[in-house]
């Protein structure tokens, strides 16, 4: 079984990073107004985001793509509702497509889009990044997932061939030559556990890039998350402003969300275990105390060694509720 084919449910750092932008989302786009938004994403054959923003958020008009016509095609099938659009598509033409996806949905004036990369071109993704952030207005959110794997960048011996000095410094020379104008000039090593902060600094370069075509707009990172599910990744959500509209979005309000993002270096690391029920009870019984009492309730390392337990504990705590929960059917 494929990655693509297991259950958000199952996959509980995935699981807790939807949670929060969902989160995140309503305490952005409520204050305006659901009914202004379209959701676009590529929403994959079982529209699992799209479920969520309409079942959660009760945003309507959704809009997905994809390559691949059989894929549109199970979209379709899937569809939260019968008005929601599938269309066959390369995230390359998105950007020149979105005034046309408005069209589609007259009465709204608004987009939140989702570029989610599993692959690791980031050339083409940066570029198509820069190319949809200025085609954005005031109200609108954009987010981004990109590979974070350090493997992408070096694996095994390349880096001793190419004579680099370590291969932390090989990959920041690989990056550097992969994205250059969006590199930070001050990064000269990626060590196994920096990329996603490196790559975070590469979208804030991005959307400097951007604002140099389109100096009125702001784009505030209002959620940065990393999370590894079977590949290390990084997401990044941003609020689009408009300088010259009085209404400010977003809001002085959504500072006062406990998961608001402060700026491009404040990312929400997210390593929680994967847990039983009995587990699970276990530890929100717990809730109260400090990670190591948690973890000392449990009677075993849910992680590898204790410093993996214990940051997984933490991370539990952190975000517990936004863990998956299953509940049997006889216990309803």
């Amino acid at each position: 079984m494929s990655g693509a084919d297991i259950p958000y449910q199952l996959r509980p750092n995935k699981f807790i990073d939807r949670q929060m932008f969902l989160e995140a989302l309503s305490r952005l786009i409520i204050p305006r107004g659901l009914e202004r938004y379209v959701y676009v994403s590529m929403g994959g054959r079982h529209l699992i985001d799209h479920h969520a923003i309409y079942n959660t958020l009760g945003v309507e008009a959704l809009f997905s793509f994809d390559t691949d016509a059989n894929e549109v095609a199970r979209q379709k099938f899937n569809r939260p509702t019968g008005n929601t659009i599938c269309v066959e598509m390369n995230s390359s033409n998105l950007a020149a497509a979105l005034d046309s996806i408005l069209e589609r949905f007259p009465s709204k004036r608004n987009l939140i889009i989702w570029l989610d990369y599993t692959g690791a071109r980031r050339r083409e993704q940066f570029q198509q990044t820069v190319q949809t952030l200025i085609r954005l207005r005031h109200g609108d959110i954009f987010r981004i997932t990109l590979n974070a794997n350090p493997q992408t960048l070096s694996s095994g011996s390349q880096w001793r061939k190419a004579g680099a000095v370590s291969p932390a410094a090989y990959r920041a020379d690989q990056l550097r030559t992969q994205i250059q104008e969006f590199f930070p000039n001050h990064v000269d090593e990626i060590v196994d556990t920096t990329l996603p902060a490196v790559l975070a600094q590469c979208v804030r370069l991005a959307t400097e890039a951007a604002r140099t075509s389109m100096p009125n707009l702001r784009y505030t990172p209002v959620l940065i998350t990393s999370y590894s599910d079977g590949t290390p990744m990084l997401t990044v959500t941003c609020a689009v402003a408009d300088i010259d509209q009085r209404d400010r979005f977003p809001s002085q309000y959504f500072r006062r969300w406990k998961y608001a993002c402060r700026g491009w270096d404040d990312i929400q690391t997210i390593s929680a275990p994967v847990l039983s029920l009995r587990e699970q009870y276990r530890l929100d019984a717990n809730l109260h105390r400090g990670a190591r009492r948690m973890l000392s309730a449990l009677r075993f390392l849910p992680g590898e060694d204790e410093e993996a337990s214990l940051n997984a504990i933490k991370s539990y705590k952190a975000f517990n509720r936004f863990y998956p929960t299953f509940r049997h059917i006889n216990d309803a």
